[in-house]
């Protein structure tokens, strides 16, 4: 796991103070922004990213510069996108993308403890 970069680690924190209820996990190394339980942003190396709907999604990656989350070579995280530096560079533009993916967040229903992404509970 790449190792946070200070830069996207200060833009992460910048945007993540105007998130009203966001808590910030530590995530593999990195960082993971959450509401209500629910993750809504995070730093991956030197990438900062958001959840985003469909649409929202589909605006974000046509943007120059613009991809999916990838953790692991091949393996893309398809609700979270990266945003160039040309939008996250810029706080009015960074904070549009962050309204819209805490407006898209708030609407998924929060996972129950103990269960797995099925509804199922894990086996022992």
């Amino acid at each position: 796991m790449p190792k946070p970069d200070p830069k996207a680690v200060k833009l992460f924190e910048q945007l993540v103070a105007s998130a009203p209820g966001a808590t910030v996990k530590p995530m593999f190394g990195n960082f993971g922004a959450f509401v209500g339980g629910t993750m809504f942003a995070g730093v991956f190396g030197d990438a900062v990213f958001l959840r985003l709907p469909e649409e929202e999604r589909a605006t974000a990656l046509s943007l120059k510069g613009a991809g999916f989350l990838e953790p692991m070579p091949g393996r893309p995280m398809k609700e979270y996108v990266v945003l160039p530096a040309s939008e996250m560079g810029d706080k009015k533009k960074a904070g549009a993308w962050l309204k819209k993916s805490l407006a898209y967040t708030a609407t998924i229903p929060p996972k129950g403890k103990g269960k797995t992404a099925a509804g199922k509970k894990p086996r022992r």
